[in-house]
């Protein structure tokens, strides 16, 4: 009880600093229209819109091999602790390496990759890697999406979700309309190149993503996202408001203390819990507790926001260690009970081919440097920090994840900082698109449907 006050009591005073700095007007926030993140000199851009496809060199392949077959796993789980508690389990660790060494086949993941349509073009300098998937010409209403991923995730979350979304009907979801998807990935994740001078953050993103969206001859269209792709998409809809049609996320970007009724709300809706509509959420809803487990899950962030370039060393140097530092991710991120578990409970919602797959991407690619980059920036932003006040008056829609770590939040605190028109729970984690494909598009066509 004495550790849990030592977290609680802090956390209850930021929350009340945070309100107080809300109550402070919203400073002017400045966007520059443009930026140069690449190599050497600024120079324009080569608009050209260039097909792309994944193809790692087989040298890359056997280095891999090599590595894992040297990797050194020295240490055994505690003898009282054989679980998920103290991070990624040594046992499953060393499962994991022997599938990925005899079972994994790269070359069939590469051809799942290859599905989909894929382009580069040159956007601030960086040549910024993007999915474009049309539906099929059955459907005479095709509306324009784009959809975000975050860390540690990729493009790859995207490819049970995209199906859905560009051919409704085939998987049992009744729609007359289907979507147009472009899929990017953030400059210094899969294949869009690294940003090679500072400042690149989650609003710099957001203007990259409208260029992008632009280039392809859409001045207006729907957003989707979670984790860092709830933070672009939510940004893109602050500072360019009218190229957002609607904004659909799977993770409300809210601070504590962004607002102060809802704040109070929050509190409210664990005192009270009848004041809260969601009878889910009326069962165990406490914000401090949230926060908490925030605190004792979140050191990555602690690091990846101040020495990106010293904690990604390590991991750019080892498949195994990257892979024990990205997979435990995708256990406890997916639901907080499976740290519990010896296995950590990747499987019970993702295949080891999924898993490694979303490693492959960044090591193939040497970018988990830059990916961690990404927090230094966001902190480094002050602006991303002034715009967590301003209100955004497009349709939202919010499905929350009943095991999502970072959200649940409550409908009466997310109406204060986004105009909620479409609200749902959904029994699933982090990774919405990944874990959840079908009722994640259910949710999506839904929202759009009510607002026409």
């Amino acid at each position: 009880m004495g550790i849990l006050k030592l977290i609680l009591v802090p956390v209850a005073v930021g929350v009340l600093i945070a309100t107080v700095w809300n109550l402070i007007p919203e400073k002017e926030v400045t966007v520059e229209e443009n930026n140069f993140y690449g190599s050497g000199k600024v120079r324009p851009d080569n608009t050209e819109i260039k097909p792309f496809k994944v193809a790692v060199d087989e040298k890359v392949i056997d280095d891999l091999k090599h590595r894992l077959q040297n990797s050194r796993i020295s240490h055994s789980v505690l003898e009282d602790s054989d679980d998920f508690y103290y991070g990624f389990n040594s046992k499953q660790l060393l499962k994991l390496r022997d599938y990925w060494l005899n079972k994994y086949d790269w070359r069939k993941q590469e051809a799942i990759l290859n599905q989909f349509p894929q382009f580069t073009t040159e956007i601030e300098g960086l040549q910024v890697h993007f999915l474009r998937v049309q539906p099929p010409k059955t459907y005479k209403i095709v509306k324009p999406i784009l959809v975000a991923h975050g860390w540690p995730g990729n493009v790859f979350e995207f490819y049970k979700f995209i199906p859905l979304l560009t051919d409704p009907k085939k998987h049992g979801i009744n729609s007359d309309f289907a979507f147009e998807v472009i899929a990017p990935s953030i400059p210094g994740y899969g294949w869009s190149e690294q940003p090679k001078k500072t400042g690149f953050s989650q609003l710099a993103c957001a203007r990259v993503f409208r260029k992008l969206m632009l280039r392809l001859g859409y001045s207006k269209f729907y957003l989707q996202g979670g984790d860092w792709g709830a933070i672009i998409t939510s940004l893109l809809t602050k500072v360019y408001p009218d190229n957002v049609i609607a904004l659909h996320m799977n993770m409300i970007p809210a601070m504590p203390g962004a607002s102060f009724m809802g704040t109070f709300y929050d509190i409210l809706g664990w005192l009270v819990p009848s004041t809260l509509s969601s009878k889910e959420l009326q069962k165990n809803h406490n914000p401090f507790a949230k926060f908490g487990n925030l605190i004792v899950e979140t050191g990555y962030m602690h690091i990846q926001a101040t020495k990106p370039d010293t904690a990604g060393t390590s991991l750019n140097d080892s498949p195994i260690g990257l892979a024990a530092y990205i997979i435990e991710k995708f256990s406890t991120w997916t639901n907080l009970e499976y740290r519990a578990l010896p296995d950590g409970g990747l499987n019970k919602k993702f295949t080891n081919d999924e898993l490694l797959t979303i490693v492959m991407i960044y090591w193939t690619n040497g970018n988990i440097v830059s990916s961690q980059r990404f927090y230094r920036e966001f902190f480094l932003d002050r602006r991303c920090e002034a715009l967590a006040k301003r209100y955004v008056a497009v349709p939202t829609a919010h499905a929350s994840g009943l095991n999502e770590l970072y959200d649940r939040c409550p409908i009466e605190v997310s109406r204060y900082l986004y105009n909620i028109t479409h609200y749902t729970e959904i029994d699933m984690g982090h990774f919405a698109a990944f874990e959840a494909p079908k009722p994640l598009a259910t949710s999506v066509f839904k929202f759009v449907k009510d607002l026409e």
